[in-house]
């Protein structure tokens, strides 16, 4: 058991979709939440194809094949609406996340899901003592030159969330995408019941219905969730930015791997880093609407980046090696 653990804190259940392009990379990332979470880990629940491979009595796992609705069921659905994207496996662990509360064997008030490629390398709190989500601002809405003060107007998932929740709105020009959220049973029961109520029909149909198809990136989890709890549960969450460094690169043979990002030189403040593999990459990045236009210019095609989020600002650079900047705070 990790000694990072307090436990006076409340305790969480965790859930972490595995995609097999970074079931590698799981491994790392649970041995590092095991190690360095302050939180009480009920258990962490492993939703996969297969199983998860890692002994701990913490760990369980969740076969997809059994979550409804399935990756097939959302293809279906993606491709009747006309989206060329082959993107629905990501949307199915967005509806995952979004989900948690009603996967088998979650009972905690407080889910923590995070991406299986994603490790942190310091101890780190969730929900403090007085049960309020601790939230990292996460990304700016726009990628550029100066921190996310200012809601980007141009963001397919503002849009697909202000489709889905009446009333919705961004709180301000952070994302809340970092890899991680912590969701509360009370704040997701009420947003899936205002989207039930507001489109007559399931959540994750709702869901589906308000992404933009015209996008790889056409609506996030992240963005939807963090925003609604912080307008409408502004006493349940704690805003905080957490410095990171991470690299994005395409899901081919090769790259970069989260053991190669983990070994290289990092900034002291880093508290996690992370190694993603984006399936269609050049099209991802190419529809990727908060990235401006000008870095969008100075980015080589297909070229594996580093991203630096330090209070609030990304530094996004081409690299040809893991988290190539420099390492002073």
């Amino acid at each position: 058991m990790s000694s990072a653990i307090d436990a006076t804190l409340p305790e969480l259940d965790v859930v972490m979709p595995v995609a097999p392009k970074d079931a590698s990379d799981a491994m790392l990332a649970l041995r590092s939440l095991l190690r360095h979470c302050r939180n009480p880990i009920r258990a962490v629940h492993v939703v996969s194809a297969s199983p998860p491979g890692f002994v701990d009595q913490r760990v369980r796992w969740l076969d997809e094949s059994l979550i409804e609705p399935g990756p097939a069921e959302v293809e279906a659905v993606l491709r009747a609406s006309g989206s060329p994207h082959g993107n629905a496996t990501w949307y199915f662990q967005q509806l995952v996340k979004l989900g948690c509360f009603a996967l088998p064997g979650i009972t905690a008030d407080h889910v923590l899901v995070t991406d299986a490629d994603l490790a942190f390398v310091a101890d780190v709190t969730f929900v403090d003592r007085f049960g309020r989500a601790l939230v990292a601002w996460g990304y700016p809405l726009r990628w550029g030159p100066g921190p996310g003060t200012s809601a980007a107007i141009r963001h397919s998932a503002l849009r697909a969330a202000s489709r889905m929740v009446p009333g919705w709105c961004a709180v301000d020009g952070f994302s809340g995408m970092h890899h991680h959220m912590v969701f509360e049973r009370r704040v997701a029961a009420e947003l899936v019941r205002l989207v039930e109520r507001a489109h007559g029909a399931p959540f994750w149909r709702a869901f589906l219905a308000a992404l933009d198809g015209s996008r790889w990136t056409g609506a996030s989890e992240y963005v939807l969730y963090r925003h609604f709890a912080s307008r409408s549960f502004p006493e349940r969450v704690v805003m905080r930015h957490l410095s990171t460094a991470e690299v994005i690169q395409g899901a081919g043979a090769g790259g970069f791997t989260l053991a190669d990002v983990l070994a290289a030189p990092r900034p002291g403040d880093v508290r996690a880093v992370g190694c993603h593999r984006f399936l269609d990459y050049a099209d991802r990045i190419a529809t990727m609407d908060y990235i401006s236009d000008a870095l969008r210019r100075e980015l080589p095609a297909n070229t594996p980046l580093t991203l630096r989020l330090r209070r609030g600002e990304v530094t996004v650079t081409p690299t040809t090696t893991p988290l190539s900047f420099n390492t002073s705070p």
